[in-house]
């Protein structure tokens, strides 16, 4: 088959599907990948061929716009709209077998419905769909978002309903913005660890994460034993300075720590028990670890699962705090709703007390990658709807 798949530019949705387009191209599929250049290595390294996007994307912070669900919101149908029109034609040229997306670019979704092309919508994080939303801190959390900005959404709709009228799209779903779907959608989430799973539709598959391929594809790090690893993320770690009294505490500074953070202050430079990267390998980093405090992003959650490490997630932004809830629940970790200097020092005095090595098995027994690649070779065949 010759695929194109057009990608969210952003580490947390690139690099859990890297096996599933090395395993497509190994099999002899001609896979084109869509992205941003920080991304162009990856990409050709698992064989693909890397077509790179347009300024609009290279400008996408997505990572920062997804705490405030109004400017996501606004953001993502802009850009939408856009890209449809920018690769509607190119893609007509393409002449693909199948057109592949990363949830949040419905554009994909429209120049499929538009071509009559067969599709598949990867989501790198849980699955969401309307129960979803409903019984979960999402529904809390829009109340506020609909009173401050409901005359801002209301407007938006409206010009996105143009819009697709205009060009004879499908109709506007808002759940489109944030989880696809297609004639096939390949959720990276285990069905265990997926809330309601029975809720979706049949062409919703939940085929695990791709974590073992990934710690083969993204492996380069050599690290010593660390009693504590902190991942600020793009977001907390813009507020790095809250950590101080934690850091400088004397149950802390007996410790062995690590931290992956954007900005070093000098005051954490001068702690001679923490060492502090922009960058680290996941992968090698966090099985060297005892605990694993991040912020609730879907790969850090899953990956410590992976390798059974206990962890504390501090979420920033309202998906992330949908992984804690899912976390907490399996007895995987400890879910702190803010950064508070004494809750996390509890905390992290109680983390003897989870069961990392339950989810270790369910995390170990979905094959993300095998059972996402036999779906899309699933597709040439007549049965979309299985």
């Amino acid at each position: 088959m010759k695929i194109v798949y057009f990608m969210t530019p952003a580490y947390g949705h690139v690099l859990p599907v890297l096996p599933i387009i090395r395993e497509l191209t190994a099999r002899g599929h001609e896979v084109i990948c869509y992205a941003t250049p920080q991304f162009k290595d990856y990409i050709g390294s698992c064989g693909c061929l890397y077509r790179e996007y347009d300024e609009e994307f290279h400008r996408l912070k997505i990572d920062e716009i997804t705490s405030d669900l109004y400017k996501l919101m606004e953001t993502l149908i802009s850009l939408n709209e856009q890209q449809y029109d920018n690769y509607v034609d190119l893609i007509r040229g393409e002449s693909p077998d199948l057109l592949m997306y990363d949830s949040m670019l419905s554009f994909a979704k429209n120049i499929a419905y538009k071509l009559n092309i067969k599709s598949v919508c990867t989501a790198a994080t849980i699955g969401f769909n309307l129960p979803v939303c409903m019984f979960s801190n999402i529904a809390t959390s829009s109340v506020p978002l609909v009173l401050k900005n409901g005359a801002g959404m209301r407007r938006l709709i409206r010009l996105d309903k143009k819009f697709r009228k205009d060009r004879g799209l499908a109709k506007f779903k808002l759940i489109d913005l944030y989880m696809n779907t297609a004639d096939r959608t390949i959720v990276m989430t285990p069905y265990k660890l997926q809330p309601m799973a029975w809720t979706f539709p049949k062409t919703v598959h939940f085929a695990g994460t791709t974590i073992k391929e990934q710690i083969e594809i993204l492996h380069g790090g050599e690290y010593g034993d660390y009693d504590c690893y902190i991942s600020m993320g793009s977001v907390f770690g813009k507020n790095v300075n809250k950590m101080k009294e934690f850091l400088e505490s004397s149950e802390m500074r007996e410790k062995k720590i690590i931290i992956s953070t954007p900005e070093t202050p000098e005051w954490m430079k001068a702690l001679p028990n923490v060492r502090a990267e922009k960058w680290v390998y996941n992968v090698d980093l966090i099985p060297k670890c005892k605990l694993f405090i991040n912020v609730g992003g879907v790969s850090s959650v899953y990956s410590a699962m992976y390798y059974g490490v206990r962890q504390i997630s501090i979420p920033a932004q309202e998906e992330e705090r949908y992984n804690a809830i899912i976390m907490k629940r399996h007895k995987a970790g400890i879910y702190l709703k803010r950064y508070d200097r004494d809750k996390l020092l509890k905390a992290v005095m109680s983390v003897d007390k989870l069961k990392p090595d339950l989810c270790r098995k369910i995390i170990r027994e979905a094959d993300g990658t095998k059972t996402a690649v036999s779906l899309i070779e699933g597709m040439s065949g007549d049965n979309t709807n299985e």
